[in-house]
């Protein structure tokens, strides 16, 4: 899968310092990101596993999906954030609650004052 492929190259940019400041490893399935014990009894060795912070998904629709699972059946507070482009793209749904579109908006602007300041 593509994907996979994608993943194994982030970590061995990860690794050569191509991309810094952070710890990547994967393609790790969710529960491996998500849980120590589940890695654990899956042989899974990364220090990530069980710790993830951010999860990469390898496209919009299987964002989407992911996205709408963690809405309607966790009670996280969500924002929802293309990035990559020149400024964090927010990006909504329609059925979104008033305080889901204002966490994306401020997390954009947050974002977008972060990275003028460190360039």
């Amino acid at each position: 899968m593509p994907c996979t492929l994608e993943a194994a190259a982030l970590v061995q940019m990860n690794r050569r310092n191509q991309i810094k400041g952070c710890i990547i490893d994967g393609p790790l399935a969710l529960d491996n990101a998500l849980s120590e014990e589940a890695a654990r009894h899956k042989g899974v060795v990364s220090e990530v596993a069980g710790h993830a912070e951010v999860l990469l998904v390898p496209d919009i629709e299987a964002g989407n999906i992911f996205a709408k699972a963690i809405v309607y059946l966790t009670k996280n507070k969500t924002a929802g954030l293309v990035l990559g482009a020149k400024v964090p793209v927010v990006l909504t749904s329609r059925a979104d609650s008033a305080e889901t579109k204002l966490l994306s908006i401020a997390s954009a602007v947050a974002l977008a004052a972060y990275k003028s300041v460190s360039n």
